[in-house]
């Protein structure tokens, strides 16, 4: 009978203690939902920061931020498209007005798969491709974060200006 009794008693304080413990909790609890005093503080922090934000001059000077290419030194050798371990770069490269320099009619960088490793900016020999310090993508949509620096498709115009060029230079080549 006396096991029956502490084992009663055992039961009543467990319910006791889980009793204060909630009665505890909603005491804490109540001045939050009311407001009241000093126990509300607000928590929402302005984006972006007015005191504490970054900008690009307080970034350290190797900081790797989102990619940009100067297409106009861009060689269309394709290393940065070999080397990106995470294929992240898409080249298309046609023939263009010099032999030793092809038109880049497509250069397009995926930030979402970008790991910012910084391997394509360092095998870039014409340093085309550079890290910025913007560090900021936030989009609304998978698809914005590709960014295109191409020049578009080579068209048939261009192409006969390009004969024509080539022309004139052999030309006056021969003639000296």
């Amino acid at each position: 009978m006396i096991s029956v009794f502490s084992t009663i008693a055992r039961y009543l304080l467990d319910v006791y203690y889980g009793a204060r413990s909630v009665w505890s909790s909603c005491i804490t609890a109540i001045p939050y939902l009311f407001s009241a005093g000093d126990f509300r503080k607000e928590v929402t922090e302005q984006y972006p920061d007015p005191i504490s934000s970054r900008t690009a001059d307080d970034l350290p000077p190797r900081t790797r931020g989102l990619l940009y290419n100067h297409i106009d030194r861009c060689t269309g050798c394709k290393e940065c498209e070999k080397t990106c371990p995470t294929q992240c770069i898409s080249i298309k490269a046609d023939q263009g007005a010099e032999d030793a320099k092809l038109w880049v009619s497509k250069f397009d960088i995926d930030f979402s798969r970008c790991i910012f490793c910084g391997l394509c900016a360092e095998v870039c020999q014409p340093q085309s491709l550079v890290h910025t310090k913007q560090y900021e993508g936030a989009v609304y949509e998978l698809t914005d974060l590709v960014a295109s620096f191409g020049r578009g498709s080579v068209t048939n115009e261009q192409r006969e200006k390009w004969a024509s060029l080539r022309r004139a230079v052999e030309s006056d080549e021969v003639f000296l």
